[in-house]
């Protein structure tokens, strides 16, 4: 079962643009999520598309405050997380429930960094700093490419 495991391997998610499939369905949303993320300029951040989350340096990523897509449905079933974004026909798996990602995914919560989030997953794993964001920052990106997750407002 190597390839499963290889498919949870989060901290090996390459730099690059993301692949964002939108639907017709979930073009809405992904505009208001677009908006929210180029937004960020209006408040004196740095403007940036979602796709370029991929490439950001990871002590700009360290800052993003990630959080669930308002009105994506989380569900626990057969060991695995699964979400449903908003729009969206079926859930889609997330993650084994007995895997780190858990403790990273609980802390997107639209308050904690993601660079504290990695500090908390490095105590709880025993993992070193430079494994735990890479964790952080792939499942993150992982979960904005499938739409449950974007930087938090």
């Amino acid at each position: 079962m190597p390839e499963a495991a290889e498919k949870y391997a989060f901290e090996k998610f390459p730099r690059r643009k993301l692949a964002l499939g939108v639907t017709r369905r979930q073009l809405w949303s992904a505009l208001t999520t677009e908006f929210l993320v180029y937004g960020g300029k209006g408040r004196g951040g740095t403007a940036y598309k979602l796709a370029d989350l991929g490439e950001l340096p990871d002590e700009q990523l360290a800052e993003v405050v990630p959080e669930v897509v308002p009105g994506c449905e989380i569900a626990v079933r057969g060991g695995f997380a699964w979400g449903r974004p908003p729009l969206a026909r079926r859930p889609i798996e997330l993650f084994p429930l007995d895997s780190p990602a858990l403790t990273a995914f609980n802390l997107f919560n639209g308050l904690t960094p993601l660079g504290a989030a990695s500090t908390r997953l490095a105590q709880a794993s025993g993992w070193d700093e430079a494994r735990s964001f890479a964790y952080v920052r792939g499942l993150f990106l992982c979960l904005v490419m499938v739409g449950v997750c974007r930087p938090g407002g």
